[in-house]
């Protein structure tokens, strides 16, 4: 998914932006994880890098989160479609979060799934609430 559509999709994560860039990135990060704990769903998040210097895209795993930075030049549009063109290819069920139609529409054609970003933003609630009654469990 690209992570800052989607933290500009989901009004507690741009509220966030008004405290900085970077505790959004974070909030969205630690709910995706605890989604894809939740869902048993590997979770990629890239982020655009327009202002970086970077040659290469940087990417690292936080908290069971695929996180990706792009590098200089490059969108998170085009990351995605790289990651989704891989993965449909090898056979691997694929879903996107956006709520970009050209990129939908790139997606369902290469045979994954998409999913708007408020939508996801119900599965993260519905997984963060699930995650709630498990631990009560254990209370």
């Amino acid at each position: 998914m690209d992570g800052y559509n989607v933290i500009h999709a989901w009004p507690p994560l741009k509220r966030l932006l008004g405290v900085s860039l970077e505790a959004a990135r974070d909030k969205l990060v630690e709910r995706l994880s605890v989604y894809g704990l939740v869902t048993e769903t590997d979770v990629t998040v890239v982020f655009d890098a327009h202002h970086s210097s970077a040659m290469a895209n940087a990417e690292q795993d936080v908290e069971g989160v695929h996180v990706v930075f792009t590098r200089k030049g490059h969108s998170a549009d085009h990351v995605i479609e790289r990651l989704a063109y891989t993965a449909t290819g090898a056979g691997d069920n694929l879903t996107v979060a956006t709520s970009d139609r050209f990129q939908s529409d790139l997606v369902r054609g290469m045979g994954g799934a998409v999913i708007s970003a408020p939508e996801l933003e119900r599965q993260v609630i519905a997984a963060e609430e699930d995650l709630g009654r498990r631990l009560k469990r254990y209370q």
